[in-house]
């Protein structure tokens, strides 16, 4: 694997390099992303202000996930691809050109994830690029933080990778990560920039579409609504039988937002007072929700700016901190509204015993930036580096 994957890189190089010769750069922003197959909020925000600002700004977008066939057999013993796999790979392969392309000839670049081409590449000396993760805190150690971990890389590999490297600068939504920040990109904190990202403004300013939610889902509009999105496990394991059976569905509607990867225990269709993953706005079901569950996930950062009331649960904490490592004490961070139990949880939205205290102390520790202008100013960074 280790000699497949440096011969894929050399060859990366010696194309790069070429391209490099005979490109020219431009006053020219691109937008690369392998998190979506569309450009998310944070880049779509940040496009049409850039174009709205100056349109002699020249905008390149690629976002295109990486096949997911190829990814389970690099994290499985089967190497055995379908036709269907193949081609998709073979697609994603030429498509690796035209990103190449766009890197050599652009002088700013912006990326929301790991990239191979962006830290695994010899760039121009007068290219900068942009980190904007793609989750507002790090919750959950990622990255280098979780190197030689049972939820992480090797150090091998990530040595291979060239795992986060090659970044100008990392915007960060407050200082209380920039620690987190740093060990995770293996960056110094001069680099991270507390700016927040587009999706604030996003969360802070957009307006909930609930007579659409209702007119879609109508047992919505009668009863509680309690929102449940959980962490992504490479396990597959989730608790969403157990979380179902014991709330009172007659009093409470459940809508359950399961990650894009998570394809275990969902829950029967036809089962009245749940929706799976319903077809509303994701700041309309933060704005609606009278209650939002989650686990280690940067949700509760997201909630905590539109000021839902968030609950913890947090069944495998201890397994959870050993294999993958958390960046804050939860327990300290959100008290009274974390739970290892579920029954206490329900227990507390019953009694109506929230800390909305607590989440307001959470809330202006973990977002620093609630002006609603980190859009103008990653826009000012940008156009300080053309």
């Amino acid at each position: 694997m280790q000699v497949l994957l440096f011969l894929f890189q050399m060859h990366l190089k010696i194309i790069y390099f070429i391209l490099k010769l005979f490109t020219k750069t431009k006053r020219q922003v691109f937008f690369l992303s392998r998190q979506t197959n569309e450009p998310s909020i944070n880049y779509q925000y940040l496009i049409d202000f850039i174009q709205n600002k100056d349109a002699s700004i020249g905008i390149k977008v690629s976002c295109r996930r990486a096949p997911e066939g190829l990814n389970k057999k690099m994290h499985s013993n089967e190497k055995i691809f379908s036709w269907k796999e193949i081609k998709e790979i073979v697609s994603y392969y030429f498509l690796l050109y035209k990103q190449m392309y766009f890197l050599a000839s652009s002088k700013v670049i912006l990326i929301d994830g790991y990239n191979i081409l962006v830290s695994g590449l010899h760039h121009k000396k007068d290219t900068k690029i942009i980190q904007i993760w793609h989750a507002l805190a790090a919750i959950k150690k990622f990255g280098y933080q979780t190197i030689d971990k049972q939820d992480g890389i090797s150090f091998k590999m990530a040595k291979s990778l060239h795992l986060h490297e090659n970044y100008d600068y990392v915007i960060s939504g407050s200082d209380a990560m920039k620690d987190a920040f740093s060990e995770a990109f293996h960056i110094s904190k001069e680099k991270i920039l507390s700016i927040g990202t587009p999706y604030i403004d996003y969360l802070l300013k957009t307006k909930p579409n609930q007579y659409e939610a209702y007119e879609n889902y109508p047992c919505l509009k009668n009863k509680k609504v309690i929102l449940y999105c959980p962490t992504f496990r490479r396990n597959g394991k989730n608790v969403v039988d157990e979380i179902i059976k014991n709330i009172d569905l007659d009093k409470y509607c459940l809508i359950i937002r399961l990650h894009p990867l998570d394809v275990s225990n969902r829950p029967k269709s036809n089962l009245e007072g749940v929706l799976l993953n319903p077809k509303i706005e994701y700041v309309t079901l933060l704005k609606m929700a009278d209650y939002v569950i989650t686990d280690y996930s940067a949700l509760m950062i997201e909630a905590s700016i539109v000021l839902s009331n968030i609950f913890l649960y947090v069944y495998d904490y201890e397994q959870y901190e050993e294999e993958n490592g958390l960046n804050i004490n939860l327990f300290e961070e959100l008290k009274e509204c974390v739970f290892k139990d579920f029954h206490d949880l329900m227990a507390c939205i019953e009694n109506k015993q929230y800390n909305q205290k607590s989440l307001v102390s959470f809330r202006e520790k973990y977002v620093t930036n609630l002006k609603g202008n980190s859009t103008e100013e990653i826009y000012d960074l940008i156009r300080g580096m053309l």
